[in-house]
């Protein structure tokens, strides 16, 4: 007993350490440092040797360096210090006030392994009483089936969504930046350059390379490089090229571009493409109620029957007077609907047949012809039973 307390006297006799303020502003000042909190803000309270108080606050300090005095009072206390839980503690709370983080917590393990009903040590090391077992906040988090992640706790799924998420923003960021550099390369006056350009927008199959493609489709005016980027869209199965191409083969204003759209996607075979033209059969204007009528019918889903049946004759308006032309529509390939716009003071509306619509009926039905008339349509369609009824909740 007496070696015991004999020990714990040099441990406070051992000298408080100074430590140093090191000041954004290039000086520093030593002493007894002390944090201070008010209303959430930090200072930095420094006892100089001579007595002086001065506080600092904390956006000023660069940083706060223990003094090498400060390694050599822990090792003496260290070594002064027995093998026993009250001695250990009191190292492990001497280190914890002047913020030794890991030596505070090397000796309150310590402290554990030799008193494992020592409270304060526990509460030191964050552990919490539960169901008569002390548990780590990692192990209680654990139990729940949370782990540290990012700076808080998550579950593993969570995690695994995170990744995921990280892992797209990652290849989507670095896809955009390829595609963009070979577009510029496609204008590049070394023919070598553009050569390697072609090259790559032929290959490119990845998924992630779809929407920045897409992108750039929407921009591009050049018809050759729209026929390019189109080839590049076409080989890519994303749901963002597919809006695009079904887009282009419905109102691009070339021909030869709506159809080398069009003979992508009856390639691909990607589903919900009917639902897509179908929904475009009820557009203003009839030159696309027709392009999607050709669609349908080269698509071969009798599920199309009862809304072709439905456009065989529709309504248009006619602009007279103005200085547009003509009707005008756009399409919006995010909601896959479809806005009009005409200029003009008069407006009129009236009937208009399609003839493309009628041929895809004929096509779908094997043969059977009732011309424009709906309502005959309608009855050899009701006579139908094998025939699937058109349901635009279905993906096909």
């Amino acid at each position: 007993m007496l070696r015991l307390v004999l020990a714990l006297l040099v441990m406070e006799t051992v000298c408080a350490c100074a430590e140093t303020i090191e000041l954004k502003t290039g000086g520093n000042l030593s002493g007894k440092v002390e944090e201070v909190r008010s209303e959430g803000a930090l200072a930095y309270r420094v006892t100089t040797a001579s007595g002086a108080v001065i506080e600092i606050a904390d956006d000023q300090v660069a940083q706060v360096v223990e003094s090498s005095s400060d390694a050599d009072a822990y090792a003496a206390r260290a070594i002064a210090a027995p093998d026993t839980a009250l001695a250990q503690w009191i190292l492990a709370k001497w280190c914890h006030e002047h913020r030794l983080k890991d030596e505070s917590r090397r000796h309150a393990e310590r402290v554990v392994e030799l008193d494992p009903s020592h409270v304060e040590a526990r509460k030191m090391l964050h552990f919490r009483h539960v169901d008569g077992q002390w548990l780590t906040r990692e192990q209680m988090m654990a139990g729940r089936g949370m782990v540290w992640h990012e700076g808080k706790y998550r579950t593993r799924q969570e995690i695994a969504i995170r990744e995921r998420t990280k892992r797209r923003k990652e290849l989507e960021f670095q896809w955009s930046s390829d595609i963009r550099k070979w577009h510029r390369w496609l204008g590049d006056r070394r023919s070598e350059r553009v050569q390697e350009a072609i090259a790559n927008f032929s290959q490119v199959t990845d998924p992630f390379a779809g929407p920045p493609i897409v992108k750039l489709l929407e921009k591009e005016r050049d018809l050759r490089l729209r026929r390019l980027l189109v080839g590049a869209a076409a080989r890519i199965p994303h749901q963002a090229t597919v809006n695009a191409l079904v887009t282009l083969s419905l109102g691009d204003p070339d021909t030869e571009l709506r159809y080398q759209c069009l003979e992508a996607l009856l390639q691909s075979k990607r589903p919900g493409l009917t639902r897509s033209y179908v929904r475009a059969l009820q557009s203003n204007d009839n030159r696309v109620v027709n392009r999607a009528g050709e669609a349908l019918g080269s698509l071969g889903r009798t599920s199309a029957i009862g809304p072709l049946i439905s456009a065989l004759t529709t309504k248009h308006r006619r602009v007279s007077g103005g200085n547009s032309g003509g009707d005008t529509y756009s399409l919006d390939t995010a909601s896959g609907g479809f806005s009009f716009g005409g200029g003009g003071p008069q407006v009129q509306e009236g009937d208009v047949r399609n003839p493309a619509v009628l041929t895809a009926l004929v096509r779908l039905s094997g043969g059977q012809n009732y011309g424009y008339d709906s309502s005959l349509w309608r009855k050899w369609l009701a006579t139908q039973a094998r025939l699937v009824q058109v349901d635009l909740r279905r993906d096909e």
